[in-house]
């Protein structure tokens, strides 16, 4: 990160990379500089869109919003554009399709100036499905689950949740060479040397597009994965081991889970996030819309049994998972 410009003590830079984000692009903008905090910044950085997205923001009239521009070059690419020309004590990742809550950024804020020695703050998020907000996933994760989680070589938190201490992460730049899965790569790096942590609370919500998931070639992103997860190895001096590297599809053998990025798992976590908040019907509901995704595949089934299982052995049951 570029630190010849003076750091803003309190300031949230909050940066958003879009590439054809369609209608979805001026709901997230707005989402962002409708906080509650109002001390940010936010960064567009438009990666050579071609749909015209950027004209439904033209509208939009906020001192607090600029806009960079460059050729196609891809999401870790604009990133790193963006992270040199941040000016806050913070920064905040947004996806260009989703919506951050209206206090996500005060929540997240307050995370990092309670606990000085952290360098990144995630929050619980929900998905939005064909426009509706369903399965919120919210349980909290303390420093020393987060560190567990990334010595598994597993995120702590979903990728654009996050909010990063700049002065902790200034050294680090977003994998040119990992697209799709630059965001777990920067995110394990920056958990193997800081603290991190999950807030309780669900303050982002991530959209789904069905019909494009459902069609995407997996198979790009597994091998992507397994590449960054080489390099976790790599870096921690550990020898290959292909129990803890993702398969890569085979053609022909490519499963639901494998096109969606195995979203069951998300709404298995939700479920139990609702039950631990006594929110039964909210907990069947979700687990009813996992399953209505693909009624015919028994693998959208698995949040079922988690709606009438005792809380006891689902806590243990997945605690054991995790090990």
């Amino acid at each position: 990160m570029d630190m010849d410009h003076a750091i803003q003590p309190g300031l949230v830079s909050v940066v958003l990379c879009v590439y054809n984000a369609g209608e979805f692009l001026r709901p997230s903008v707005e989402s962002i500089l409708g906080q509650t905090y109002r001390d940010l910044e936010l960064l567009i950085v438009d990666d050579g869109s071609t749909d015209g997205c950027l004209s439904s923001i033209e509208g939009v009239s906020d001192a607090r919003m600029r806009i960079l521009s460059q050729e196609n070059r891809g999401k870790p690419a604009a990133l790193n554009r963006a992270l040199s020309e941040v000016h806050g004590e913070f920064y905040a990742i947004q996806d260009a399709d989703d919506l951050s809550h209206p206090r996500r950024i005060e929540k997240q804020v307050q995370g990092l100036r309670e606990s000085p020695s952290t360098a990144a703050v995630f929050c619980g998020y929900d998905l939005i499905l064909n426009g509706r907000h369903v399965a919120p996933k919210f349980a909290a994760r303390d420093l020393e689950q987060c560190r567990k989680d990334v010595e598994k070589m597993h995120m702590p938190g979903h990728d654009p949740t996050a909010m990063y201490r700049v002065l902790m992460v200034r050294e680090f730049r977003y994998d040119e060479e990992l697209p799709i899965v630059e965001g777990y790569d920067y995110v394990v790096r920056v958990g193997e040397r800081f603290p991190m942590m999950v807030l309780g609370e669900c303050l982002y919500s991530y959209r789904v597009h069905w019909n494009t998931v459902t069609k995407r070639d997996p198979t790009v992103r597994q091998q992507m994965l397994r590449k960054a997860k080489e390099k976790v190895l790599e870096r921690r001096g550990l020898p290959r081991d292909e129990s803890l590297l993702p398969e890569v599809s085979q053609p022909g053998r490519i499963k639901n889970k494998h096109r969606d990025n195995d979203v069951v798992s998300h709404f298995m976590a939700s479920v139990v996030d609702l039950r631990h908040a006594g929110k039964w019907r909210a907990a069947a509901h979700a687990a009813a819309t996992c399953l209505l995704l693909h009624p015919l595949d028994p693998y959208y089934y698995k949040p079922t049994p988690y709606v009438i299982a005792p809380l006891a052995l689902i806590d243990w049951y997945r605690a054991r998972k995790r090990e």
